[in-house]
């Protein structure tokens, strides 16, 4: 089924709005989730800073690693299904034959939304990641 999807053989609905808009805000949220979590568990401001200067095997928090890989993982995830759902979502409106402007739209509404949400998933993750 994610073969179809991403080759643009499902339909444009479908597609745009249960794989698209539903399932990044979804994962937008498990995102934010983990930085929540992992923001309680460090001690400096990045994850970079903690892992260089605070970090020790054995005394540090076992929390802190787990989190730190969930959020990185998500982190990865969003960006991964990010690109993937948009070249799908650009397939099956190339695919899609009964309105041009719904097709356009979809091409422009999930731009917007990828702009959304990585508009504020970006700087987060900078200042976290130390960069």
């Amino acid at each position: 089924m994610l073969a179809k999807l991403f080759k643009g053989e499902l339909p444009l609905a479908a597609t745009f709005w249960k794989f698209g808009v539903c399932a990044l805000i979804a994962i937008d949220l498990a995102v934010r989730l983990f930085e929540k979590l992992l923001a309680g568990h460090i001690a400096s401001g990045s994850i970079y800073n903690f892992f260089v200067h605070y970090f020790h095997p054995i005394y540090s928090s076992k929390m802190s690693i787990f989190w730190t890989l969930w959020y990185i993982s998500s982190l990865l995830i969003l960006a991964v299904y990010s690109w993937n759902i948009t070249l799908g979502i650009w397939r099956s409106a190339r695919n899609y034959d009964k309105s041009v402007w719904l097709s356009f739209l979809a091409r422009a509404g999930i731009l917007l939304l990828l702009f959304v949400i990585w508009s504020s998933v970006a700087p987060a993750a900078a200042r976290f990641l130390g960069i």
